[in-house]
């Protein structure tokens, strides 16, 4: 018989597979979870295992379950771990500085392993984004969900589930930020420019072309946002 030790230990990585599973969208939001047998038997564990670590993934918004209905992934599931607001509140106010300098390191990290790792179908929902914005460059709500998309299949072309559950977990900063460069003048179309040479980049696989991409984007927006600073 398990001890209370042992039985927790399995719950929380049971856990943890479900929101490895949720995470890389391997489950996406609004799609219902396979049967609790049939995860039983994927996991190597028992049914009532299962049901505990169903119940500590709702308990935080990652599921949502009603009778009858069965239990699926939330539609929010992927900002209900940490909110930005959470972090705004603990460390004090972000500004376009502090999130420039973090889009930074992520952006060209995520070119990297992206060039490293895509797979077709991941390149072509790239350059499927790239497009989409393109016919909406004069719509500026159209435009930022579709720069939003291409960024998101770059991540996911990574295969790091840590690096999209950053991406994921930032999205309503991001999203602020891409809203107020846009505005400048120039910034979409250098985007759409740069953002396509970088998904090149990436189709060859070519690492270092797609990183000084990544970069050069970066600096260009810095030089927009902050025209006094050194590049």
């Amino acid at each position: 018989m398990k001890s209370i030790a042992d039985r927790s230990t399995l719950v929380d990585d049971t856990a943890d597979r479900l929101r490895t599973m949720i995470f890389s969208e391997q489950i996406k939001p609004g799609q219902l979870l396979p049967p609790r047998k049939e995860l039983a038997a994927q996991f190597g564990v028992g049914i009532a295992t299962v049901h505990e670590a169903v119940k500590s993934l709702a308990a935080v918004g990652l599921l949502e379950s009603r009778p009858g209905k069965g239990t699926w992934v939330s539609h929010n599931a992927l900002q209900s771990v940490i909110h930005p607001s959470m972090i705004l509140n603990r460390f004090g106010a972000i500004d376009a500085q502090t999130i420039y300098e973090a889009r930074l390191a992520l952006e060209v990290s995520l070119a990297e392993l992206a060039a490293q790792k895509a797979t077709p179908e991941e390149i072509q929902r790239m350059f499927d984004a790239l497009d989409a914005a393109q016919k909406v460059i004069d719509d500026d709500a159209e435009f930022v969900r579709s720069d939003w998309e291409f960024h998101m299949a770059v991540a996911k072309a990574t295969h790091n589930v840590l690096l999209q559950a950053f991406y994921h977990l930032s999205r309503e900063l991001l999203l602020e930020f891409i809203r107020d460069v846009i505005r400048l003048p120039q910034v979409k179309e250098e985007a759409s420019k740069i953002h396509r040479v970088e998904a090149e980049a990436i189709a060859r696989h070519d690492v270092e072309a797609a990183c000084t991409a990544a970069r050069e984007h970066m600096l260009y927006l810095k030089q927009k946002i902050f025209p006094t600073s050194d590049s």
